[in-house]
């Protein structure tokens, strides 16, 4: 399994036979292409690269967002 497959599953799953994992940019509008076709993602990813899960007929959207906040509490 390659690194990004194992980043993809957390190094323990292994992906179903025939699964093609790729990596797209997620364009301003929020959309990415995939075999030529326009697929909205989101706006919020917009600059992002993002991995997807190809398997059969299905498309999969697999995107972290890291997060950090902070509250004042007291």
């Amino acid at each position: 399994m390659n690194s990004s497959a194992e980043s993809l599953t957390g190094g323990n799953a292994i992906l179903p036979e025939g699964a093609s994992i790729l990596s797209r940019k997620v364009a301003r509008s929020g959309h990415i292409s995939y075999e030529g076709r326009p697929y909205f993602i989101s706006k919020t990813l917009a600059g992002r690269y993002i991995r997807l899960v190809v398997l059969a007929n299905r498309l999969i959207v697999d995107a972290s967002i890291p997060l950090h906040k902070e509250y004042q509490i007291g």
